[in-house]
């Protein structure tokens, strides 16, 4: 075996893969029994890998319902701890390694956070470039990307990135135990054979995000304010056609791939206003970029707080529960704003009677350090320091 797998198969990689895999879900029994005997149970995962008789279990099927309804496939905390180690001690660079910038989800030291910075920064480079020019955009989506993703087509991906041949075996038993929900004959009539990845799995995000890369190339080449986060392209642009052009090629590189398209908008005028990661941005005439909640996040967190309401009076949660999602709702609300967040406080007070604690920071998205404050207090600027609108006033409300 290659030095890359031994070190991924030993004990020690193991119990630290088993310590990162239970951050999160020790309310669940298995994790937290796995983790108290996390010795023998690596140990005896480590001899099942070594003697050859380690199979993937297929997981459980869970469902999904935000931000929609979609099917997930939860691994057993076994194959977990397996994958974990795997990504930690080679798979992740080598499945990661050449990705653009702009590639964002699924990535150590990436995420929404830095997602949203990007679309920012993209529309005021335009802006910039021609400060009277109106902003043009395009937001395209892959229909039923999990599902519909061919195996044959990851498998190909692995045995072109992966350096360790040593996990080839083991990638490809984790995306044949994704089962083809779909009949033999339909399977047996379409050329790029057997389709489908449980969305949930740290591996299965990984060939995901991998997947799409040589069209990130592109499309990048070809239109510099591009961005994707998973399976959700946005292309910025003073040109119509520079966008239809990227559209096709996308298009084109999705075909090739089995995958299929979806225009989401249409190109639109970014003073108009248009949705990326359930945020809407709006850009005005002078350069200001304004973010908005998506039109449901208030009325969806005032059912939830009503339904952590009964369960907190039936006994069912802990106080610290509540205060743990209130805190999670914040950290998505505050790019906007505090106007919603004034709202959701007022309505939590009515329904826990008295006022909710958390922290909030506040977020410079222009590049400033983030500043983390006390819930409740107002966001008043200091002398000589920008307020709380930040240079650009993207923090209006």
């Amino acid at each position: 075996m290659g030095e890359q797998f031994d070190k991924a198969a030993s004990l020690n990689e193991l119990c630290k893969a088993a310590k990162e895999c239970k951050r999160g879900v020790t309310w669940k029994a298995t994790p937290v029994e796995y983790y108290i005997t996390r010795v023998t149970s690596c140990k005896k995962l480590r001899d099942e890998i070594l003697a050859g008789t380690y199979k993937v279990h297929p997981g459980d099927k869970v469902y999904v319902y935000k931000p929609k309804k979609r099917i997930a496939t939860a691994p057993w905390f076994k194959d977990r701890v397996w994958q974990r180690s795997m990504c930690n001690n080679g798979v992740y660079e080598d499945l990661t390694r050449g990705f653009i910038l702009d590639n964002i989800a699924c990535q150590k030291g990436k995420g929404i956070d830095m997602a949203i910075r990007r679309v920012i920064g993209m529309l005021q480079g335009l802006h910039k470039v021609a400060p009277g020019q109106p902003v043009y955009g395009i937001h395209l989506d892959v229909r039923k990307f999990f599902p519909s993703t061919p195996h044959r087509e990851i498998k190909k991906m692995d045995a072109r990135r992966i350096w360790e041949p040593a996990f080839i075996p083991y990638l490809n038993e984790i995306i044949d135990s994704s089962k083809d929900e779909r009949e033999p004959e339909i399977i047996a009539q379409d050329p790029f054979g057997e389709r489908g990845t449980g969305l949930g799995s740290q591996i299965n995000q990984l060939h995901q995000v991998a997947l799409l890369d040589s069209i990130d190339h592109k499309a990048k080449s070809l239109c510099d304010c591009y961005i994707r986060y998973n399976d959700d392209f946005l292309l910025l642009s003073h040109s119509k056609a520079e966008l239809r052009k990227a559209r096709q090629l996308i298009e084109e590189g999705l075909n090739q791939l089995g995958l299929t398209m979806t225009d989401k908008s249409g190109i639109f005028k970014a003073s108009n206003g248009f949705y990326f990661l359930r945020k809407r941005f709006i850009m005005t005439k002078t350069g200001k970029i304004i973010i908005r909640l998506h039109p449901q996040a208030l009325a969806e967190e005032r059912r939830v707080l009503r339904r952590l309401k009964k369960d907190l009076d039936a006994g069912l949660i802990k106080p610290e529960y509540v205060q743990d999602h209130y805190q999670s709702w914040i950290a998505n609300a505050e790019y906007a704003g505090d106007a919603p967040i004034r709202a959701m406080d007022k309505f939590y007070t009515q329904i826990f009677r008295e006022k909710p604690t958390y922290k909030r920071k506040k977020r410079y998205l222009y590049g400033k350090r983030n500043q983390t404050l006390k819930g409740g207090e107002t966001q008043k600027s200091r002398s000589g320091e920008p307020g709380a609108q930040g240079e650009a006033g993207g923090r209006e409300s």
